[in-house]
């Protein structure tokens, strides 16, 4: 039983709880976006396409579209590198930012992601320092979420009552409160206070909540507190504790573990009974199970039922077999490729469930999770290479369609050029000129006649000749008074429209002289493209056979990265396979040598059974 003792601070010393989700990159940036590109980017990154706005980020930096933003543009691209895990490169970035004029609220942020990282490269030395030089420009969720990792960074300093003061007068917004209490509690314990970290724990679990991260959090605070009482000798109190943690909690299994031995504590072996085969009959995910089918037995022996306590004993010897069974067809999957589509997979059952419920128990260990989230980052990787390998291969199709587009196009625009006349136009367009020269030296209105009136000059013309061929007298002077007002008339409405005729006529000459131009433009461009065109297409095959060497040689980079991950993480399920082969050996031994004992007692009453004095219990949890 005294196996649990010291349990508390072994426990939660490996379960500090960091705040609230925080996006693992720069807040937002501005209200409002000054560029397109800042524009663009901050649409792949909302999109969460972390690559592409990665990408999108470096064209603008490279064309220098970010003048307004660039501090912003900074601060995203070491998210996303800390994001991906590349906290050297990550560190450069913020520490170049830092080294500029930046505004105080990007400097603040820049020092919050180095503290960051200097914290998850276990430096925390340097992380406190970078935590001393932010000011009070972060926004509202950082500064929440910088007090949270302080607090974890006195911790592992050592500064246990530094750590609580901090997280004790720190005024949290919403959850964050519950966070900081917890990590409160954990330093009040390691720094001998352990009353006071039990007066935390137990209002963290009494607290009410609908939220899922909270109701996870207010479980895990009652479990720690159930432990601490049992540890202090408060059996109903411990009970009372554990039984506040929720049936579908992560943490259930030990609490039903322990909930059965704080009954046995107080030889109440037949309400110990109930969270154990409660326990029981729930999928095993981390050992707690076969721990209570041996404990099962062993409480009924102390009730005196031999007979139950016998069968208790083979069930759990057939349980630890078919285990052990289990565990070997693990190994065959965790040796094949079901292990990487389970590591790949966000939900762990979704790739393998029998490989997934097993990797439960590992789930929540950094290494593991450290492993699988880079394979996920170099599958992602690997196929936005293979998305820009096809785009590459259609970007190849392209430059062929045009070529071959330019190969049926040129021997017409050869014959086009051929028999184009550049010089007759030229020509015309010169005596065009000079007739409008002429026309403004010295030009008379009926020069400008349209065709109408040139007839109407012409009749006139002929009109005067045959007046002039009729007999002198009144009749011929009458009708040569009329041709002449005839005549004046017409000569009037001429010089009426002649300086808008004249200006029309130069507006024309203009206009054409521009065509001319552009004509000849066309003709010398047309006459380049033919020779440089194709030019153009074998640098195009240049670039593109470049980068398609490039890219084959990051596939092969990142394909012998994942493959050295992977089998990294083989080996961490490997070894913890083997440690689960070892326990429920043992498990296994245990019950055997505890069944044939339980045969002899029947036969002999007065030998003792073994491990009645809670054998069982030194392979809990």
């Amino acid at each position: 039983m005294r196996h649990w003792r010291g349990f508390l601070l072994a426990w939660v010393g490996t379960v500090l709880c960091a705040g609230p989700a925080l996006a693992r990159g720069p807040q937002s940036g501005p209200a409002t976006v000054r560029e397109l590109a800042w524009g663009e980017v901050l649409f792949e990154h909302y999109q969460e396409r972390g690559m592409a706005a990665l990408v999108r980020l470096a064209v603008a930096g490279a064309r220098g579209e970010l003048h307004h933003h660039h501090g912003e543009g900074q601060l995203l691209e070491g998210g996303l590198y800390l994001a991906w895990g590349l906290r050297d490169e990550a560190a450069t970035i913020f520490e170049r930012l830092l080294a500029t004029t930046a505004p105080p609220a990007q400097r603040d942020q820049a020092w919050y992601w180095l503290a960051r990282i200097h914290h998850e490269r276990a430096e925390p030395e340097r992380a406190f320092a970078a935590l001393r030089r932010i000011g009070d420009a972060l926004p509202a969720a950082m500064a929440a979420d910088r007090i949270d990792l302080e607090g974890r960074v006195l911790l592992a300093l050592g500064d246990y009552e530094a750590a609580a003061r901090l997280l004790a007068t720190a005024r949290q917004p919403g959850a964050w409160h519950q966070f900081a209490d917890f990590n409160r509690a954990v330093a009040l314990a390691r720094s001998g206070q352990q009353q006071e970290a039990a007066a935390v724990l137990d209002r963290l679990g009494r607290a009410r909540t609908r939220s899922a991260e909270l109701a996870h959090l207010r479980d895990r605070a009652n479990l720690a507190l159930g432990l601490a009482r049992f540890e202090a000798g408060d059996a109903e109190g411990a009970r009372a504790a554990l039984d506040r943690v929720r049936l579908d909690s992560p943490v259930a299994a030990r609490a039903l573990l322990a909930a059965g031995w704080a009954e046995a504590e107080r030889a109440r072996y037949r309400e110990a009974l109930g969270p154990w085969q409660r326990l029981a009959d729930r999928p095993d995910l981390d050992g707690a199970a076969l721990e209570a089918l041996l404990a099962i037995p062993w409480a009924w022996f102390q009730l005196g039922e031999t007979g139950e306590s016998v069968r208790g004993y083979q069930l759990a010897a057939q349980a630890c077999e078919a285990a052990l069974e289990r565990l070997a067809g693990v190994r065959r999957l965790a040796d094949g490729e079901a292990l990487l589509r389970v590591a790949l997979a966000q939900d762990l059952m979704a790739g393998d469930a029998r490989l997934g419920g097993f990797l439960y128990s590992l789930a929540a260990e950094h290494p593991f999770l450290a492993v699988a989230s880079d394979l996920r980052d170099l599958q992602a990787l690997r196929d936005n290479l293979l998305e820009w390998q096809q785009s590459l291969g259609a970007l190849r199709d392209i430059v062929v369609a045009r070529r071959a587009r330019f190969d049926t196009v040129a021997p017409r625009v050869e014959l086009q050029l051929a028999s184009d006349d550049l010089a007759a136009l030229e020509r015309r367009v010169d005596e065009s000129a000079g007739r409008v020269a002429a026309l403004r030296e010295g030009g008379s209105p009926e020069d400008l006649a349209n065709a109408a009136e040139r007839r109407l000059l012409l009749r006139l013309e002929r009109l005067e000749a045959r007046i002039a061929d009729l007999p002198a007298g009144p009749e011929r002077d009458q009708l040569d008074a009329r041709r002449g007002r005839l005549a004046g008339a017409l000569h009037w409405e001429l010089n009426q429209v002649w300086s808008e005729r004249l200006h029309t006529a130069e507006r024309g000459l203009r206009a054409a002289q521009a065509e001319r131009l552009r004509a000849q433009s066309s003709h010398a461009s047309l006459a380049v493209s033919l020779t440089a065109v194709p030019a153009g297409f074998e640098g195009y095959d240049a670039q593109i056979d470049a980068a398609a060497g490039r890219l084959e040689q990051l596939l092969a980079r990142v394909e012998q990265d994942q493959a050295n991950r992977l089998g990294e993480l083989r080996a961490l399920v490997l070894a913890e396979l083997d440690l689960h082969d070892l326990r429920v050996a043992a498990y296994l031994g245990q019950a055997r040598f505890a069944l044939a004992a339980a045969y002899d007692q029947a036969a002999q009453p007065q030998v003792a059974l073994p491990g009645g004095s809670g054998a069982t219990r030194e392979g809990s949890p």
